[in-house]
């Protein structure tokens, strides 16, 4: 039985597409060539699913439908088909932040709690809404969503949804300028959210600080 994915890569200012088929072990090959230690191992029962190439490794998950990925904030950034992220009135990004009893930040619900506190600093008038848990078929759990409006004369919407791992958390954002543009793309949000199926990050070299 063969598994296909699909794996994105950025290249400059573009983003390339290579497909590839490989049998189910193709994670497992991963780890054991590159040594390679998995945040959140693929479920390999599920759908196919895209391979995002960041500059922490490897995300199992799919680029939004109608979306594309481009160069922009965090591990991996999305805009609508043909649009440019300068001009954008709405985006999605991943970032990952280490967590950990080493970390300055060491758990989720810290870094939670850490994301609201600073956004009420900034945004003395902005609201911080805690939204019911999304649903992660794909990793079998569910994930905290809180949404930010920042109430200013340039307003700003951002849905963040939280995925913790091994050692980071995944912040899933929808970042928009106008509350049409957020309001009509968060189904598309979550659905980007919900595909995604594990991670495998590199790991610093302890003989190279």
């Amino acid at each position: 039985m063969g598994w296909s994915v699909r794996i994105w890569y950025m290249s400059g200012h573009t983003t390339k597409q290579r497909a590839v088929s490989r049998t189910l072990c193709v994670i497992g090959y991963l780890l054991v060539a590159t040594g390679l230690p998995a945040q959140t191992q693929p479920d390999r029962n599920s759908e196919p699913h895209e391979i995002q190439l960041t500059g922490q490794g490897l995300l199992v998950l799919d680029t939004p439908k109608g979306w594309q990925r481009t160069e922009g904030p965090g591990i991996a950034t999305f805009v609508k088909k043909g649009a440019r992220l300068e001009k954008a009135d709405v985006w999605i990004y991943v970032s990952g932040t280490p967590i950990g009893p080493s970390e300055e930040v060491k758990s989720r619900d810290e870094y939670i709690e850490s994301d609201a506190v600073d956004f009420r600093a900034r945004f003395k008038n902005g609201t911080v809404k805690i939204e019911e848990p999304l649903p992660l078929p794909n990793a079998k759990t569910s994930a905290p969503v809180r949404t930010f409006e920042s109430a200013e004369s340039h307003n700003s919407f951002e849905q963040v949804v939280y995925i913790a791992e091994q050692t980071r958390i995944l912040t899933f954002v929808l970042s928009a300028k106008t509350r049409k543009a957020y309001a009509a793309s968060l189904p598309v949000f979550h659905e980007f959210a919900q595909s995604y199926n594990g991670s495998i990050v590199t790991s610093p070299d302890p003989t190279h600080p």
